[in-house]
């Protein structure tokens, strides 16, 4: 972190004084209130006309007083309004909280309770110097599916909007040719290109299982012979041609793993590159939202073997190790980044990389 953005950090936690350390000792009373929320489905029952508290208690089968305290909860947190009589969606929840909608944040937003019982372990994780928990050898596979599946899908949430954002970015290219989506999840990253470039394939590369997931959505999106898939764990020799794709992308993959292990990851996109491809890489950074990217390494160094944070200096020297040129890093509106590389400089210049992210 620079030396001015920390300067800026400071003195805005200085003005504020201990009302932000009341706030921070509070969050969790907003996440527990927006998990509740999105559990019982209140935004998916309240969508297009709106309920009374009474059609609530009847619908959610829970007793009025509880209830109409926590929608004025919902209310003061900007989820909700109310007419006095009638409660609906605010446009934020009713977009991105009901259920089927494509911008469904939801799975994302569960799974963040689901990682909660790791950070009370935090104490224990600074005493270890590690991560403690790291789950039974002998997980009940049914149990195993949920999870991935759960993660899975908390995933695909993030990355459809993410895609939206970095999209703009090939703005006007003719964009063909071959993709490769690296530790791939569900999808959704490739989805984005493959539904704005029509002359697109991808090749999609995860662990087996997870595979198996990423088919069920694919098969959703109706992508077709358009897709080709490769069981694979990315920190291994990837089962793909060299010098065979026009776009590689790492998105929320440089954090999984160590400094040891990304130059290896590096080096195996940058052989697979075509000579005018690009290679996208999207990631936390904490050059950009830097609370954010600061909590998000913890979170590796609670929930991973050993996942961590690069800054985007360090990420560019590594692309140079590879010989690949590399823009400066590009913040989206959300809380990640994007840096592009290429074995061309003038290939950047291809990129509409002054247009500001939708």
């Amino acid at each position: 972190m620079n030396i001015q953005l920390m300067d800026s950090v400071l003195a805005h936690v200085e003005m504020i004084g201990p009302q932000y350390l009341e706030d921070l000792a509070t969050g969790y009373w907003f996440s527990e209130a927006l998990f509740t929320a999105v559990e019982l489905e209140v935004f998916s029952l309240l969508d297009s006309r709106g309920k009374t508290a009474p059609e609530l208690v009847g619908a959610l089968n829970v007793p009025p007083r509880g209830l109409e305290r926590f929608l004025h909860a919902l209310c003061a947190m900007g989820l909700l309004t109310d007419d006095g009589k009638y409660y609906f969606n605010t446009k934020l929840a009713s977009e991105y909280l009901v259920k089927g909608k494509s911008n469904y944040q939801g799975d994302s937003i569960l799974w963040r309770k689901y990682l909660y019982s790791g950070w009370q372990n935090l104490a224990q994780c600074l005493e270890a110097g590690k991560r403690i928990n790291y789950g039974s050898s002998e997980e009940d596979p049914e149990r195993f599916a949920r999870r991935v599946r759960k993660y899975i899908s908390a995933m695909d949430n993030v990355a459809r909007i993410k895609v939206q954002e970095i999209l703009p970015f090939f703005e006007g290219l003719p964009l063909s040719g071959k993709i490769l989506d690296v530790g791939t999840g569900s999808g959704a990253m490739a989805s984005g290109f493959l539904e704005r470039f029509p002359a697109l394939t991808a090749t999609l590369l995860d662990l087996p299982h997870v595979l198996d997931y990423t088919r069920e959505f694919m098969e959703k999106r109706g992508f077709g012979e358009r897709l080709i898939y490769g069981p694979v764990n990315i920190l291994e020799p990837w089962p793909v041609d060299q010098e065979a794709f026009d776009l590689v992308i790492l998105s929320n993959i440089i954090h999984a793993y160590s400094e040891d292990e990304i130059p290896a990851v590096l080096e195996r996109a940058a052989n697979c590159l075509k000579p005018e491809g690009f290679l996208l890489i999207h990631d936390f950074f904490p050059e950009h939202y830097y609370e954010k990217a600061a909590l998000f390494d913890l979170n590796m160094f609670i929930n991973t073997y050993n996942g961590k944070i690069f800054s985007q200096t360090w990420v560019q020297e590594e692309l140079a190790r590879v010989k690949l040129f590399a823009t400066d890093l590009i913040p989206l509106v959300t809380d990640t980044a994007v840096i592009f590389a290429a074995k061309q400089a003038k290939s950047l210049e291809n990129l509409h990389i002054d247009v500001k992210p939708v």
